[in-house]
């Protein structure tokens, strides 16, 4: 659907931005007669301003949809976090953040160095569970 609709909105800003771009190049040609001018502005009224508010609609619309679902993924993640963090008693490993968030080592790494920052986290390194996060309580 997503792929549907960013193709539907660079449909209608070509066409409106092409209809709106051929008008004013009319309206600028001084050897067009009054008659063109006035169908080429009409045109553009008619056809370009509308096409070209609807590509952008749909721009927005997207645009607003996807950050409606990243601040949703993000909200998720952190409370996955801070679910685990409440059944470890505050501790948390890479692995088991990887896991549990079904993400990779390296994103759970960044995600927990993050959060290590904002919450005041110490952190330790073990040879049986390698770098394990301490939270405050």
């Amino acid at each position: 659907m997503k792929i549907l609709k960013k193709i539907f909105a660079g449909s209608f800003l070509v066409i409106g931005l092409a209809i709106l771009l051929l008008g004013t190049i009319d309206l600028m040609d001084s050897k067009e007669t009054k008659e063109d001018k006035e169908g080429a502005l009409a045109a553009m009224v008619v056809l370009g301003l509308p096409s070209t508010a609807i590509g952008a609609w749909i721009i927005w619309s997207l645009r607003q949809q996807h950050q409606q679902q990243l601040k949703q993924f993000n909200l998720e993640r952190e409370q996955l976090f801070l679910h685990l963090l409440q059944q470890e008693e505050g501790e948390i490993t890479i692995t088991k953040f990887a896991l549990s968030a079904q993400i990779s080592i390296e994103e759970a790494k960044q995600y927990l160095d993050e959060k290590a920052k904002q919450l005041n986290a110490n952190f330790e390194i073990s040879d049986e569970k390698g770098v394990i996060y301490r939270f405050p309580g």
